[in-house]
């Protein structure tokens, strides 16, 4: 590779992220394949279930892991067919979403957004050597941080948290960081995993707005050290007053 500065292309090297496809299969028959970064492929796949609406536990479910290709075995298929999705912005969800309802109120000190994206930020590896890709982090209420992964998809790292969740018995309500675009599959997600606060480094669409102002997330964008955007409040995110 080569680097262009101050008229001259210089020889350089960069790590780029890994790219892979995943197979998640549902009781041996394919169910869609997902463009992923390599690893965590069972939180993924779990993740992925939960919030597309086939699975709302683990109660009865088991599960293969193989090279590239994830089985999930449930009591009974869902009724969605076979998809395709790959990293891209537009990779939301294309079948159902997990069902949703409305977040509880709980109070959150406003200084949080800055803290969970500060705590992201200074733990994403893989972004501090490739630059090109996505992190999300799960957090309890007080701001702690339980998980933290990276992928080439914004879609795929919430999924990997709900996994996570799932796994590790981890019950809502959470906090959730992330780097990428909110937009209404990924403020749907939130509610879904039961996330009362949602933090991103950039922006957020319309559509996700008017989502989170329903269900009583509190979204806050372009969070920065010591600043940013409350898009919902949540009911939650508002400073006391005196």
């Amino acid at each position: 590779m080569w680097r262009y500065q101050k008229g001259q292309l210089l020889p350089e090297r960069f790590p780029l992220p890994q790219e892979a496809t995943l197979l998640l299969a549902v009781n041996g028959e394919p169910w869609t394949a997902l463009s992923y970064t390599p690893g965590e492929e069972l939180l993924l796949a779990l993740g992925h279930l939960y919030l597309s609406g086939a699975i709302r536990d683990l109660a009865g479910v088991s599960w293969q892991v193989g090279e590239g290709v994830v089985n999930v075995n449930l009591p009974q298929r869902p009724a969605q067919g076979v998809g395709m999705r790959d990293s891209g912005c537009a990779a939301g969800l294309r079948f159902s979403e997990a069902p949703l309802h409305p977040l509880p109120q709980v109070p959150l000190d406003p200084s949080l957004p800055p803290r969970l994206l500060t705590e992201l930020r200074q733990r994403a590896r893989a972004y501090a050597e490739t630059r090109g890709i996505h992190g999300a982090a799960l957090f309890d209420l007080k701001g702690h941080l339980l998980y933290l992964n990276e992928d080439i998809g914004r879609h795929n790292a919430m999924d990997r948290l709900m996994g996570y969740m799932l796994l590790e018995g981890v019950k809502p309500p959470v906090l959730l960081a992330v780097t990428g675009r909110v937009s209404r599959e990924m403020a749907a997600k939130a509610i879904a995993m039961g996330a009362v606060l949602l933090a991103s480094r950039t922006g957020a669409t319309a559509p996700a707005v008017e989502l989170a102002q329903t269900y009583g997330l509190a979204l806050a964008a372009y969070v920065r050290p010591e600043s940013y955007r409350l898009y919902a409040p949540g009911g939650v995110l508002l400073p006391a007053r005196g």
